[in-house]
C-alpha cells in the first residue's frame, strides 16, 4: 500500500516538474534559451536570483530527487 502511494506522489511530482520546466523554457523562445543563454545580450547582464516559478521548479526538482531514492528504497524491500 505504501509503495502505491509513493508511486502516485512520485508521478504527480514528475508531471509537475515537466510542466514547470516547459513553462520556464517558453520564457526564452529561441534555441539558446534551452541552454541557459536566453538573457545573454541584456544591458546589465544576466538577472540575479530566481523568480517564483524558478523557485517552484527547483523545489520540484529536489522533491523528485528525494522521491526517486525513497521510492526505490521502499520498492526494494
Amino acid at each position: 500500500m505504501l509503495a502505491v502511494v509513493l508511486l502516485i506522489i512520485h508521478t504527480v511530482i514528475a508531471a509537475g516538474l515537466i510542466w514547470m520546466v516547459l513553462q520556464e523554457m517558453s520564457k526564452f523562445a529561441e534555441l539558446g534559451g534551452a541552454f541557459g543563454s536566453g538573457m545573454a545580450y541584456t544591458m546589465f547582464g544576466r538577472k540575479k536570483g530566481l523568480d517564483t516559478s524558478g523557485k517552484i521548479t527547483v523545489g520540484l526538482a529536489v522533491a523528485f530527487f528525494v522521491m526517486c531514492f525513497l521510492t526505490s528504497w521502499v520498492l526494494s524491500r
